[in-house]
């Protein structure tokens, strides 16, 4: 081999050598050529959310709800303890209001106006038959006042009310559908619309429960189904 292709061949490897060094560096560098997948993130736990509470009436609100719907024609009763009860009694997914309540003194006879601001019923009272119901000096009834609106009971526009006779016993709680249910396993029950009212009327305990259109009492031991029929007439707001 000649000096000149000797001389050659040498720079030829130089030239080979140096291209290839910076790839062999970055080859000990970066094992792996292939882009690895990132690492997982778990999602993070979605806010959780809070119902809004249901916040216990107080006797002071009860009170401006029956001068809402009665003006100065009833009171509460307030020797009962408690004397009020909240719950959904038709259904409606609105609090509504149950409170015990009489005629003011001198005031039976306004009790008793021709087309009262609410509907007065008898659960016990056979519902297919029409009759005239009238409230006596001292009676204790059981006022429901529906809820309407944004504040349930407490809205100045809830006013549809049923006064129930006959409706005031010992021992009044409220219960709920499930609750009404397992305990009356086994036994024919009504169709329910809310929450139910379970006390001792008579020496019986039994259930005021809203049946669609009227307020019934509920006897477990003789209760063989619902029969209601026909209408109610819709409530009026109290003139002022």
């Amino acid at each position: 081999m000649t000096r000149a292709a000797n001389t050659w061949s040498v720079l030829g490897l130089v030239v080979t050598l140096a291209i290839s060094l910076p790839f062999a560096a970055c080859s000990r560098k970066n094992p792996n050529l292939v882009e690895q997948a990132p690492a997982y993130q778990p999602s993070p736990p979605a806010p959780e959310v809070k119902l809004p509470s249901v916040v216990a009436p107080r006797l002071a609100e009860v009170h401006d709800a029956v001068k809402r719907v009665f003006k100065d024609y009833a009171i509460v009763v307030t020797e009962h303890d408690p004397s009020f009860f909240a719950g959904d009694f038709n259904g409606d997914l609105a609090q509504d209001i149950a409170i015990i309540v009489k005629p003011a003194p001198g005031k039976v006879s306004e009790m008793n106006e021709q087309y009262p601001p609410w509907l007065l019923r008898d659960p016990f009272a056979n519902p297919n038959e029409r009759q005239q119901f009238q409230v006596e000096q001292d009676e204790e009834m059981l006022a429901v006042i529906h809820g309407y609106g944004t504040n349930d009971w407490r809205d100045p526009e809830a006013t549809q009310t049923y006064l129930l006779k006959n409706s005031v016993g010992s021992g009044i709680r409220v219960h709920t559908g499930p609750e009404f249910i397992n305990a009356n396993t086994g036994r024919k029950v009504p169709q329910l619309h809310g929450d139910l009212i379970g006390e001792v009327v008579r020496g019986t305990q039994g259930y005021i429960y809203y049946s669609g259109a009227n307020y019934r009492w509920y006897d477990p031991k003789t209760f063989k189904g619902d029969s209601l029929k026909g209408m109610v007439h819709p409530i009026r707001t109290a003139s002022k």
